[in-house]
Formats: C-alpha cells, sequence, structure tokens
C-alpha cells in the first residue's frame, strides 16, 4: 500500500507558493557574501551544485506584467534547471525562503528530474537569498548573484515517501552556491507564465491539453535532444507551477503522420506519460496517439497534436487519467544537414535517394514550351522530371510523353546499359511552393513507370517522391 503522509507535505508546501501578499519589499541588513556577477561573461548562468559546476546552456527569463521576475537556467542536454522567482523585482536584495507573505522561490530540478524538485521553501527549512545588481527596462536585460539551500522529501523508485527512524519523512537537501547572472535578456510575458524564449524575437513553444477535461496550466516547456544508443529522441517536458507535468518522447526522425504511442520504453520508443506530483506513479500512454504535421530537424519545429490515457503499466496506481486536445508547437536546436535531401523517392518500396552532387537542374524548349528538367543517378539508375517552366503551385497528372504543351512527365531507367525508359503513366506531381523569384520549387510525386512502347512488360512503383531545387 502506498504511504500517503506525501500528500500532506506536498499540499503544505503548494499552500505556501500559492499564497498571495500585497507586501514584499526587497531585503535590507546583513546577508552573507555572493559571488559578483562581472566573473562570468555577459548572457552566463552559472552556480555551483554541491560543489560541482553548473553552466546553464539556456537561459530564459520573463518580467510579467505584475512585476515578477522568473529566471530559469537549464542545461539542455540533461535537463538539469535552476528557476529562480522574485515578486515585485527591482534591484536589491531578496529573501527566498518561501512562506506565507513571501512569494520568492528557488527551485533546483536534478538531471532527468521533471517533479519532486529541491525548493527553498521555509516548510522543509530552506532558504536562501537573491540580490539583482541590474534590472534594465530599456534594454530588459538583468544581472544577479543567488545561492540557496533546497529541501524536498525524499521518495524510493515507485513514488512513495522514505520515513526515517522516527517514522517521518525524510529530508534530502542540495546546496546551489555561488549562483551568478550576467546581462541576461528577458521577455514581457503576458501573464504570470515563465515564458520560453530567449529574446523578444525567439519563437515561443506553445503546449496546452486537457486532464480528465481540466485544462493544464504549463509554467515551463524543456525541450532536449538526447541519444539512446544509436537512437536520436526529442524529449519534451510541460510543467506546471505545481510540478504535475506531462513529457513526450519521440524519435527525432519520426517525420510527419499519425503515429501510435507505446506503454513501456526503453528510451528508443514514442511515448507520453502523465504525473500528478502527489505521489503517484508515472502514468503513460496506453494508448495514445500523436499527428506530427510538421517535424524540421534542420530547423528545430515540431508542429503536432496528441490525445492519451495514461495508466500505470506496472498496475501499482490504479488512478487512469485522460490526456485529451493536446495541441504543441515546439522549437528545439536544430540538427544542420538533417533535413530532407534536395531528391528521394521509394522504386518498389526501396529508397532512391542521389548524392547532391549527382542532381541537375536544366532548362530547355521542348514542343514549344520552356521546360524545367531535374536528373538525378544513383549507380546505374536514372530518374528525371520534367514539367513547364511556367507551372504554378497545384496537382498535375503525369503523362507518357511531352506532346502537350501542358504534360509533366517523369522518367525512370534501372540500369544505366539497356536502352529502354519507363515513363509515368499513370502518376501525380504536385507543385507544394513556387518561389519565382529565388527559383525555389518544391513538389512531391508518384507514379508507375512502364515501358511506353509496351516490349518491356515491366512496371516500377515510384512512391513518396519529393524535390525541393533551385530553378536556374
Amino acid at each position: 500500500m502506498k504511504n500517503i503522509s506525501i500528500l500532506n507535505w506536498v499540499l503544505v508546501i503548494f499552500v505556501a507558493f500559492c499564497f498571495k501578499s500585497c507586501s514584499n519589499e526587497p531585503l535590507v541588513g546583513e546577508f552573507i557574501t555572493i559571488d559578483d556577477p562581472s566573473v562570468v561573461e555577459i548572457g552566463q548562468f552559472k552556480a555551483q551544485i554541491d560543489g560541482a559546476e553548473f553552466i546553464a546552456t539556456l537561459v530564459d527569463a520573463t518580467l510579467t506584467p505584475n512585476n515578477l521576475l522568473i529566471i530559469k537556467g537549464i542545461i539542455g542536454d540533461t535537463g538539469e534547471t535552476i528557476e529562480l522567482r522574485i515578486a515585485d523585482a527591482s534591484i536589491g536584495a531578496f529573501d527566498l525562503k518561501t512562506a506565507v507573505g513571501n512569494e520568492n522561490s528557488a527551485q533546483y530540478f536534478g538531471p532527468g528530474i521533471a517533479s519532486n524538485p529541491f525548493m527553498s521553501g521555509a516548510v522543509l527549512d530552506g532558504g536562501g537569498q537573491l540580490i539583482l545588481t541590474q534590472l534594465n527596462t530599456t534594454d530588459l536585460i538583468v544581472t544577479g548573484s543567488f545561492e540557496f539551500e533546497g529541501k524536498r522529501i525524499q521518495l524510493d523508485a515507485s513514488g512513495d515517501t522514505v520515513l526515517d527512524e522516527n517514522g517521518d519523512p525524510n529530508v534530502q537537501d542540495v546546496s546551489v552556491g555561488s549562483g551568478v547572472f550576467n546581462q541576461i535578456p528577458y521577455v514581457l510575458g503576458d501573464d504570470d507564465d515563465g515564458g520560453d524564449g530567449d529574446g523578444g524575437d525567439d519563437p515561443v513553444d506553445e503546449f496546452t491539453a486537457l486532464i480528465d477535461g481540466v485544462e493544464f496550466l504549463e509554467d515551463s516547456i524543456v525541450s532536449t535532444v538526447t541519444t539512446i544508443g544509436t537512437t536520436e529522441m526529442l524529449k519534451i517536458v510541460a510543467q506546471t507551477g505545481t510540478n504535475s507535468l506531462i513529457r513526450i518522447d519521440l524519435p527525432l526522425f519520426t517525420g510527419a503522420g499519425t503515429f501510435p504511442m507505446e506503454s513501456l520504453s526503453d528510451g528508443t520508443k514514442l511515448i507520453a506519460l502523465y504525473n500528478a506530483n502527489i505521489g503517484g506513479e508515472n502514468l503513460t500512454s496506453n494508448p495514445g496517439s500523436i499527428t506530427i504535421t510538421e517535424f524540421d530537424t534542420e530547423e528545430g519545429i515540431l508542429v503536432a497534436t496528441f490525445n492519451f490515457t495514461g495508466s500505470d503499466p506496472l498496475g501499482i496506481d490504479q488512478n487512469i487519467v485522460a490526456i485529451t486536445s493536446g495541441e504543441m508547437t515546439i522549437y528545439f536546436p536544430g540538427i544542420p544537414g538533417s533535413g530532407p535531401k534536395p531528391f528521394s523517392a521509394e522504386i518498389d518500396s526501396i529508397l532512391y535517394e542521389p548524392d547532391p552532387s549527382d542532381i541537375s537542374v536544366s532548362l530547355g524548349i521542348q514542343t514549344g514550351v520552356e521546360r524545367v528538367t531535374i536528373s538525378t543517378v544513383v549507380g546505374e539508375q536514372f530518374m528525371s522530371l520534367t514539367f513547364p517552366r511556367a507551372i504554378v503551385v497545384g496537382s498535375y497528372e503525369l503523362s507518357d510523353s511531352l506532346l502537350d504543351p501542358e504534360n509533366a512527365v517523369a522518367i525512370y531507367k534501372p540500369m544505366s546499359g539497356i536502352s529502354t525508359s519507363f515513363s509515368s503513366s499513370p502518376g501525380t506531381l504536385t507543385i507544394e511552393s513556387y518561389d519565382i523569384i529565388t527559383g525555389e520549387i518544391i513538389g512531391t510525386f508518384a507514379y508507375t513507370a512502364l515501358d511506353r512502347l509496351g516490349v518491356d512488360p515491366t512496371s516500377y512503383d515510384v512512391a513518396n517522391g519529393f524535390f525541393k531545387v533551385i530553378v536556374p
């Protein structure tokens, strides 16, 4: 049976965090010395975690209309995070010992841990101090230093409270010292949300969902790209102010389409989970699905919708939740060169993907019409696509000849040593975009390749064709 004392402790902490106060002035008096922010580079956020160096790879700062300053330093590879919150932000010193009447707070999330953070709350005898030395409302930059003692109730691998010899919850602690951040850009938020951009012009992540019909009010979104074995994965963690979370893991090169979710994963599977942060188990997707409409690994953009039923795959936790109406637009560090090749297709389900150096684009006059021809070679195979230069966005039937001025034709030759060419009959060409000024044209195609003369009865199925080239 689960020990339910964790629920009472979490509720106490929650109340301490949520209490609103009209009085929250900067502190005056004697304080411990904290490192000078100028010791780090401009834009840098660093600290010591129990003596180990913490240098953030992503820094996210927001100042809300009610003057709540939220600063997050994140190590992207591990998700390790320090979050600082200052109410009524101004230049001065602030007590981080969260309690009734003091909304200032600090939290530390360890590597790979998205719940149960170490917190500076008074209820567990945490505390600390933050000093703002610069809050530039013209250039939107902030500078300061901090340190705090974070405390949390220890949980075992099953999420149960670990008790000491007296039967009380065991409290763990972490020391965060020498914290500094130097001229960090911040954005102006719309509400008390932490935001997700690094600057005013950066794209902002979006994440919405319903938990049993109730809106999931995300406070932070962290996306990281990791490699598990030989599989590159994108991990997305959306978290509320009370640290309940939705997490989605998906292989980086999943592509567009609708895909089922798994309920168990070795780290390389498409899976989602929900945890309410009240001492229960992670409830994983069983069943669940995600529909991806855009997944650009080179630019680092994911646009998708999702739904799943969350349950404990091991059957320890009997709770079941419905996560519905999930939508997200996520911006993550792109991988140069990981986007689609300029030309690709599948021939009888076998990938045909020429090297960019084996793709040529030329112009010529055929049957009185100026046409574009994309010619490609893979080993001894040859494929070409010809269409009018004046073509516009839309879908067209592929023909087996260019006698008609409007015709577009695809040709496939399986071997360079044979004379037979197999033409598109029938087939479809779709022009998705065409920039007349730059010459960039993007399209897709699919066709059945047949010998136009009928001598060779062989047919080839050409599917999932794609091209993105520049018309000279």
